[in-house]
């Protein structure tokens, strides 16, 4: 069962990454995307988070430039985490402070990423 809602999680990513962009910031949620894709496992099933899912979560910290990069960042995320069937808000928000980092923002369903 588990494997198989990873396989379909996988599919899904892999079919969202084809759709993207919003905005003007540098930051594109094709990259976004690609940067914290390892860290869908944690935001389903909880557990451990990967040194792949922090090392994105790093890449990510590194890549804003100016309050759009954080607002495309937010708003990706937000979207993207819509579509995961079985994702625990509370885990992704918990993902920067495992990996020993802060998020300028918490990404729930109904967070407003343009404030």
């Amino acid at each position: 069962m588990a494997v198989t809602k990873l396989a379909l999680v996988g599919s899904m990513m892999a079919c969202m990454m084809i759709t993207c962009s919003y905005g003007e910031s540098s930051l594109t949620c094709d990259q976004v995307t690609v940067w914290l894709l390892p860290c869908i496992p944690y935001g389903i099933f909880g557990g451990n988070v990967t040194s792949l899912c922090c090392q994105g979560v790093y890449s990510l910290n590194a890549a804003y430039k100016n309050g759009d990069d954080r607002r495309e960042a937010c708003q990706c995320i937000k979207d993207r985490a819509a579509l995961i069937p079985g994702m625990d808000y509370n885990h992704v928000n918990e993902v920067p402070g495992k990996c020993g980092t802060k998020c300028p923002f918490k990404v729930y369903p109904y967070t407003n990423c343009s404030a």
